[in-house]
């Protein structure tokens, strides 16, 4: 009974405020042929004692040599190269034939790691190809390894920019095995990828002119990072994007059904914590005829978005919209009415995913997408066709789901679990011209109180005054646990759609911090997100707010170069202002200021907007009294961020955080409401750096 009152106690106050399966079955990886072959090094016969005692098994395998036939890219015009392939300590010069290389590496052990590097004229690439195991089963037992049978045999400014990146984010050193480089890869930020790729070419062709004193590109990556800024600057992201899905790696499909059934592709994810939120996410998931696929994304579609699926020669997975799969409204400047944002339709022409890097559970893909945006008013009309491109760590969602399921955290042996947990659902607050109705809406504290459902509790929210107020009532909900994803269908009220959300656990997390992603679907529209199942820590104090705090953008460690561009601040200072600050990697700073105040229900820090009399665009303000003594006509907040703790981990704060904004200004002494509007709902966490919130020191 004692455990039953903890857990009500906790619902009170949070209500009021990998180890991955080896046999991650039938993936996209070559991981079954790389099994076969440690299988047969296992089966390796054992030497014995005299008189039959089982000897010391050898203390090394028995060594075998490979032939490794590659190839070179991103040459300037008419140069020569050289190319040398690395092993344990060991070099081995490799003969090259125009861009073709070929190297014979002798006494290999299945777990040393092979690298090529290539020297020519202002260039020095290398590539990340892998153990010897992994190639000696590519190889599939002639001892030769092939391009075709290997991508990263493949030395380029793609295989060195993603080296580069990798070693990075491994404190400047190199993987020491398969699965470290591949979950290393996790962590990679597109563009940053684009611009080192696209930015080696562009040195060692001479497009891009090396500064006075270095010699080739990799010389440029390896210094301050104020030499790198200055040279990126003169490219922009997307020339660099379309070069990188041009000139990355290709490992082709060779048939659709080497897809899984669930595909899941994710932005970046920190390299040295576990995920709390991810930048952009896409789920791509096979219909029941076999044949389609729908291709759902972080942003609500209000059509069920279904393409037809095909092969292209070049191995990749080509995706045609069927009806208006992927159309959806936006708003953007137009060149009749640069200054304002107009309302447009965006429909999707098609989807081409290229897979780059193969891993046993994580690979690197990439995406371009071809939109058609068009406008027809009195206004003017306009149409635009252009590409998008994305970068993507993609697994067999429902394989990894089965490795971390949900069943033995809902079996209730101890007590009734207690999760906070994303609930999309339909409210006119996201009625804007250009959104469906069906969206993000505020986390909510599921109680799996019975076998096959429980209570699903309303949370706090912001009214139409702009001001907190504490959610009150329930719902029933029934849920499923289907190879350890669960599924969870709350009962409606009277008039609301029916939503049902499926929730896949893809990492082990902690205990009070499970990541999650999740698919809903309504009759109001469908979405995928990534969030985390947050449970309330016992005897949990929030503690000091003031301070300066910083998030997963500025804490968590990607692999990228060089360091962030700026980092985000949140200051809450002692005469209850706040600043959201900018801190450049020049030492200089920019914010923004309102004002801060926490209470029971967590901590909001409030942004507002002003306009003074004749003016037709905005500014900041700190206050609307500051305003209004200053002169404006119209003031109000415009934003708030509203953050409820859960969980204290030493001088970091785990819990949920929601967005509300408001774009009615209002005239002094208006007491009525505002256009409150949803923004965003996540979990999150902030961490103290200086202040008032540091705990005190042991």
């Amino acid at each position: 009974m004692q455990a039953g009152k903890n857990l009500a106690a906790a619902l009170a106050v949070a209500v009021a405020g990998v180890a991955m399966a080896a046999a991650v079955s039938d993936r996209i990886a070559d991981a079954a042929p790389y099994a076969s072959w440690q299988a047969q090094s296992a089966a390796a016969p054992a030497a014995t004692e005299v008189g039959g005692a089982p000897a010391t098994p050898a203390d090394a395998p028995v060594p075998f040599s490979l032939t490794l036939h590659g190839e070179i890219a991103g040459l300037a015009a008419g140069a020569t190269a050289t190319a040398t392939v690395f092993v344990g300590g060991r070099s081995y010069p490799a003969t090259v034939q125009g861009d073709a290389y070929s190297a014979t590496v002798e006494a290999l052990n299945g777990d040393e790691i092979v690298v090529v590097e290539v020297a020519s004229t202002r260039a020095r690439y290398r590539s990340f190809v892998g153990s010897a195991a992994r190639l000696a089963a590519a190889a599939g037992g002639d001892a030769d390894v092939s391009l075709s049978e290997r991508a990263s045999l493949r030395v380029s400014p793609f295989s060195s920019a993603l080296a580069f990146l990798v070693r990075t984010a491994l404190g400047g050193r190199d993987a020491a095995s398969d699965a470290e480089f591949e979950n290393a890869t996790r962590s990679v930020v597109g563009y940053n990828l684009a611009n080192n790729a696209f930015m080696l070419d562009g040195w060692t062709r001479g497009t891009f002119a090396l500064p006075q004193g270095y010699q080739d590109g990799q010389q440029i990556l390896e210094a301050p990072a104020a030499v790198y800024n200055q040279q990126v600057g003169q490219i922009n992201v997307a020339p660099a994007m379309a070069y990188l899905y041009d000139n990355a790696d290709n490992a082709p499909l060779t048939e659709l059904a080497q897809l899984p059934e669930t595909l899941a592709m994710l932005g970046p994810i920190p390299v040295n914590e576990d995920s709390v939120a991810v930048s952009d996410l896409q789920l791509l998931y096979r219909q029941s005829d076999g044949a389609s696929y729908a291709l759902f994304e972080e942003e609500p579609l209000a059509e069920h978005p279904r393409y037809n699926a095909a092969l292209t020669a070049q191995g990749e997975v080509a995706l045609a919209p069927i009806g208006n799969a992927g159309a959806r409204n936006a708003l953007r400047a137009l060149p009749f009415a640069p200054t304002v944002q107009s309302p447009i339709q965006r429909s999707v022409r098609g989807h081409t995913l290229r897979r780059v890097a193969v891993g046993d559970v994580y690979s690197l893909w990439m995406s371009r997408t071809v939109w058609f945006d068009s406008h027809h008013s009195a206004a003017g009309d306009w149409e635009q066709e252009y590409p998008s491109y994305s970068l993507w760590s993609a697994f067999d969602l429902n394989a990894v789901s089965a490795a971390n399921n949900w069943a033995p955290l809902l079996d209730g042996t101890i007590e009734a679990a207690l999760y906070f947990l994303p609930a999309p659902c339909s409210s006119p607050r996201r009625a804007a011209a250009y959104l469906p109705a069906f969206g993000k809406c505020e986390h909510r504290a599921y109680w799996f109180i019975r076998p096959h459902g429980g209570l699903v509790y309303n949370p706090a929210t912001y009214n139409d005054y702009m001001q907190s107020v504490q959610g009150s009532g329930s719902a029933d909900f029934s849920h499923e646990i289907v190879g350890g994803r669960l599924r969870i269908m709350p009962t409606p009220a009277a008039g609301e759609p029916y939503v049902s959300t499926t929730f896949w656990r893809y990492e082990e997390g902690e205990p009070l911090r499970r990541p999650v992603l999740y698919l809903s679907s309504s009759s109001g529209g469908y979405m995928v997100g990534a969030s985390m199942a947050l449970a309330p820590q016992p005897g949990f104090a929030p503690g000091e707010m003031m301070g300066s705090w910083r998030g997963p953008t500025s804490q968590g460690r990607f692999a990228q170069y060089p360091a962030p561009y700026s980092t985000f601040e949140i200051r809450r200072l002692a005469n209850g202002y706040q600043r959201d600050v900018s801190i450049y990697f020049t030492g200089s700073e920019t914010f923004t200021q309102g004002e801060w105040w926490s209470g029971s229900l967590g901590v909001a820090d409030y942004q507002y907007l002003m306009r003074y009399p004749g003016a037709t665009t905005t500014r900041p303000a700190s206050h609307c009294r500051e305003a209004f003594f200053g002169g404006a006509s119209e003031c109000a907040p415009s934003r708030v961020r509203h953050f409820r703790p859960l969980q204290r981990v030493g001088s970091r704060l785990y819990g949920l955080v929601d967005f509300y904004s408001n774009t009615a200004l209002k005239p002094q002494g208006y007491t009525g409401t505002y256009d409150t509007r949803y923004m965003d709902s996540r979990a999150d966490y902030i961490e103290c750096v200086a202040g008032a919130c540091l705990p005190p020191t042991p």
